[in-house]
């Protein structure tokens, strides 16, 4: 008789370990709930620089393996190279294009060349812009790669300077930031 009430005792759990443990985890959510917004915009911050420093990378391949471009009707078109395009005064904040150079190509983005695709982020991440371009004048950047010469070339650029900083930030907040850099080497980072 004295082992059964030993294994009824010691087999259970009593109401006040049962409210501990539902305590601690109505605190625990508690927690994750209160930073959800914070922790959503922060993501959406990393996932548009990560995006833009992607599209420089496709741009990047496509000029160096020579792609040729497809216009509308899918008529191979003679390319010099591709890049990317922003400029805060004209496109606004949260925006950029993606562009094939047309041949003969002059190494920047005209209204000649390709347009390849243009990013919104207005539509994609919504509360993100690109606060400024660093090292440039205008806060406007053109990234071109060569195809013909493997060159990468940064219009506007400033004297003495070989990398331009394209810095994203939260709508809401202008002091948290994501910096993607560009050199005139062609290395494309994020910072």
């Amino acid at each position: 008789m004295l082992c059964v009430l030993y294994f009824m005792k010691k087999g259970g759990y009593t109401i006040i370990e049962l409210l501990v443990v539902i305590a601690i985890i109505a605190i625990f959510m508690m927690i994750v709930i209160s930073n959800f917004p914070k922790s959503k915009t922060q993501f959406s911050l990393s996932r548009a620089t990560y995006k833009f420093e992607q599209d420089l990378r496709r741009s990047q391949d496509m000029a160096f393996s020579q792609v040729e471009y497809r216009d509308s009707n899918s008529n191979l078109q003679a390319v010099n190279g591709y890049g990317v395009y922003a400029d805060i005064g004209s496109l606004g904040n949260k925006k950029y294009i993606i562009y094939a150079d047309r041949a003969p190509g002059n190494e920047q983005y005209d209204a000649l060349d390709y347009l390849v695709d243009t990013i919104d982020f207005s539509l994609t991440e919504p509360g993100i812009v690109i606060k400024n371009i660093n090292n440039v004048s205008l806060n406007k950047l053109s990234v071109n790669f060569n195809s013909s010469d493997f060159q990468t070339t940064i219009v506007e650029l400033n004297p003495s300077q070989s990398i331009v900083d394209v810095v994203f930030a939260l709508e809401n907040d202008l002091t948290n930031t994501k910096i993607v850099s560009v050199n005139t080497s062609g290395l494309i980072e994020v910072k």
